[in-house]
């Protein structure tokens, strides 16, 4: 008797299971972050990307893989998505790492400055309700969100079942692919006229918040343990509209200056964008979208000198005239396009 019990128990259990399996994707809310993150992820693996885009929204609308194809025949993906912590950048990483092997890994660091122990939850499901079951995604929910979270990370929709009055047709058949060609970039078209009012010559250092020199140090060991190229990057943006709000470090320059000592002591390039505005030509007024990212021409810029920094320092093949690639070219006009209707 109590051994058909058991058996009763274990089969509702996989019937619950199975059920919740095929109503969270249809739950979830439906982003660009979403789409773009099970594209890259999960169904565009066939061919390694060359460089990985990592970081949060100063990755995401900074550095555009269509121009890394156009200008240097380098494939590439950007992974970053708004908000995104430093911790949950570091889960994720790992989870892109089982695809593509030995890419150029590019982390932009500016979610150092966060000093809360948690990003904010809506910023952390971009990345966590977009991954697929695995122990990364475990990992990142048991060190990523607070405890009492934890059911609602693993199974969805307990945190949006309140949606279904909602539910359109893009619900139910979700195309994740409509962006695609663009990478994963996204970049807006204002122009902020405003001056850099930051000082952009302090010197010295500061301490990174605990949390964010232990994956600071955590990228640096995988690194090293798999055996990928890692780059530190700093996208230019107005310190201070961060410095000293609450659940951010007080001096971000100072951070960041240790951030670069850090880099150097491990032989990590570490890109400072904001002390090379000058050279790469960048005006502040005119390239930034507002006063802590970049807009789509100053992306351009910066990806160019991001595409001339790997070119001249990695051994990376242009892909430009290989017919296995010709998608890419495709894509590269359609990003245009889409640029242009903006």
């Amino acid at each position: 008797m109590t051994k058909k019990i058991v058996q009763k128990v274990v089969i509702f259990i996989i019937i619950l299971i199975s059920i919740v399996s095929l109503l969270n994707p249809i739950f979830i809310v439906k982003t660009d972050h979403r789409g773009k993150l099970i594209e890259g992820l999960y169904n565009h693996t066939g061919d390694a990307y060359d460089v990985i885009l990592m970081g949060s929204s100063h990755m995401n609308g900074g550095i555009d893989p269509n121009v890394l194809w156009h200008q240097y025949g380098i494939t590439s993906f950007n992974y970053a998505t708004a908000g995104q912590p430093i911790d949950v950048t570091y889960y994720l990483l790992k989870e892109v790492l089982k695809k593509h092997k030995n890419p150029i890994v590019v982390v932009d660091v500016y979610y150092l400055c966060l000093t809360n122990k948690y990003g904010e939850e809506g910023y952390i499901r971009y990345v966590i309700d977009s991954m697929k079951p695995s122990i990364n995604k475990l990992n990142a929910i048991m060190n990523c969100t607070p405890f009492m979270d934890l059911p609602y990370y693993l199974f969805p929709i307990l945190k949006y079942h309140n949606r279904w009055p909602e539910l359109t047709k893009n619900d139910f058949r979700y195309d994740s692919a409509y962006k695609y060609y663009a990478k994963g970039f996204e970049a807006g078209t204002n122009k902020y006229g405003k001056d850099n009012i930051s000082d952009l010559t302090a010197t010295g250092t500061a301490e990174l918040p605990p949390k964010s020199l232990e994956y600071l140090n955590k990228f640096i060991e995988l690194s090293k343990k798999e055996g990928f190229k890692l780059i530190f990057t700093n996208m230019p943006n107005d310190f201070n509209s961060i410095a000293g709000k609450d659940g951010w470090v007080k001096d971000p320059a100072k951070m960041l200056n240790q951030v670069a000592e850090i880099a150097k002591a491990n032989n990590i390039p570490f890109i400072d964008y904001g002390s090379k505005m000058d050279e790469i030509g960048f005006n502040f007024k005119e390239d930034m979208n507002n006063s802590g990212h970049v807009n789509i021409w100053g992306a351009n810029k910066v990806t160019n000198d991001l595409g001339k920094f790997l070119k001249e320092n990695y051994n990376l093949v242009d892909h430009r005239n290989d017919p296995k690639y010709a998608q890419w070219n495709s894509d590269y006009m359609r990003s245009q396009i889409a640029s242009l209707s903006k």
